[in-house]
C-alpha cells in the first residue's frame, strides 16, 4: 500500500464546487496544452495502431449471380431450399472508450501535476486524436462507482463535452473500483477500443479484465508520481492514505525505512506488467513527471510497430 501526501482532510470525498467562469479557464487550459501540432503528431501514432475497422451485418437476402459466395448463409439455405446470403457494411468510425479513475488518489502530487491532472490531459489528447481521425469517443469517469458517463460519438461539440467533464465533475466517492466502469463499457460497446486510465493501486479481478480483453482491445495506462517510488530523506513525515484516511507516522532519515518503501514500490511496478499479461491488456506506465504527449505518442507508437506493416 502507497501512503500519498495530502493536503486535504480524510473526509473529504469530493471536490470543492467550482462555478462556471472556473470551469471554462480550467476547460481553456486543459485545450490549450493539447496544442495542434502535438495532436496531430499524436493523430499519426494513434491511427497507426489503431485496430482495423470491423464489418456490420446489414441485411439477409436472396443469392443473386455475383454475391460473394464465402457470405452464403447455409442455415437459410438449407431452412429456405434456395441460396441466401448476408450483406454487411464496412464500419466507418471505430468506437474509443475513455476510462478515467477519479479517486482519491490520483489527487497525489503538486498543484498542475497531480495524477489526475496527468489523467485527464492524457484522456484530452487521446480523445482529441480520435475525434481527429474520425472515431467516436465516450468517457466514464469512475472511481468505485460511476460519476459520470457521456456516450460515445463524434465531432467538436462532443470533444468540447469531454473537455468539460474531465474539468468539472466532482467525485462522490473516495475509493477506487475501476472494475465497475470497465464492466459497464464491456456491456454497452459493441467493439471497441478501450483506454483505462489510473494508478491501479487497488487490486483488480483478471477474470472481468480478461473477458473485456478477448472482446475489446484493452490498454491500461498506469498513471505514477516519483514520490511514490522513492522516498525523500526529509525527516519524521506524516503520510495518509488517501482513499481510507488511515495514518502512518514515518522516520524517513532511515534508511531501512527508506529500503522498504523502494522496495515496495519496485513490486508494485514489477506487478503491473504481470497482471496486464494474466489479463491479456496492453499495459504502459506513464509518468507525472513526462509531458502526456510524450507518452501516448511512444505508447501507440510501440503497438504501430508491434503490428508491423500493414
Amino acid at each position: 500500500m502507497i501512503w500519498p501526501f495530502r493536503r486535504k482532510k480524510p473526509n473529504e470525498a469530493a471536490k470543492p464546487a467550482v462555478d462556471a467562469a472556473q470551469i471554462v479557464r480550467r476547460a481553456r487550459r486543459l485545450r490549450y496544452r493539447v496544442r495542434p501540432e502535438a495532436v496531430a503528431q499524436l493523430a499519426g501514432a494513434y491511427h497507426g495502431a489503431r485496430p482495423g475497422i470491423g464489418l456490420t451485418f446489414a441485411e439477409l437476402r436472396a443469392y443473386e449471380p455475383g454475391d460473394d459466395v464465402r457470405h452464403l448463409d447455409w442455415n437459410v439455405t438449407a431452412r429456405q431450399g434456395r441460396p441466401f446470403v448476408r450483406r454487411f457494411v464496412e464500419e466507418r468510425s471505430l468506437t474509443v472508450w475513455l476510462v478515467l479513475d477519479v479517486s482519491a488518489s490520483m489527487r497525489f502530487g503538486p498543484e498542475g501535476r497531480t495524477k489526475a491532472d496527468r489523467g485527464a490531459q492524457a484522456a484530452a489528447l487521446l480523445a482529441t486524436a480520435a475525434i481527429y481521425n474520425g472515431d467516436r469517443v465516450g468517457l466514464a469517469m469512475v472511481s468505485d462507482r460511476i460519476e459520470i458517463e457521456l456516450l460515445p460519438n463524434g465531432g467538436i461539440r462532443h470533444l468540447s463535452q469531454i473537455v468539460r467533464a474531465l474539468v468539472a465533475t466532482p467525485t462522490s466517492s473516495a475509493k477506487t473500483q475501476l472494475a465497475v466502469g470497465l464492466s459497464r463499457v464491456r456491456r454497452t460497446a459493441r467493439r471497441a477500443l478501450i483506454v483505462v486510465l489510473g494508478d491501479f493501486q487497488s487490486e483488480e479481478p483478471i477474470n472481468l479484465w480478461r473477458r473485456a480483453a478477448r472482446r475489446h482491445d484493452t490498454i491500461a495506462i498506469r498513471i505514477v508520481h516519483p514520490l511514490e517510488e522513492e522516498l525523500p530523506a526529509a525527516g519524521l513525515l506524516s503520510l495518509e492514505d488517501a482513499e481510507t484516511g488511515q495514518r502512518l507516522l514515518v522516520d524517513s532519515s532511515s534508511k531501512r525505512q527508506r529500503a522498504v518503501y523502494s522496495r515496495a514500490a519496485a513490486e508494485r511496478k514489477q506487478s503491473f506488467p504481470r497482471w496486464c499479461g494474466s489479463a491479456g491488456v496492453d499495459g504502459f506506465t506513464l509518468s507525472t513527471e513526462v509531458d502526456p504527449i510524450r507518452g501516448l505518442i511512444e505508447l501507440f507508437s510501440r503497438r504501430s510497430a508491434r503490428r508491423g506493416p500493414s
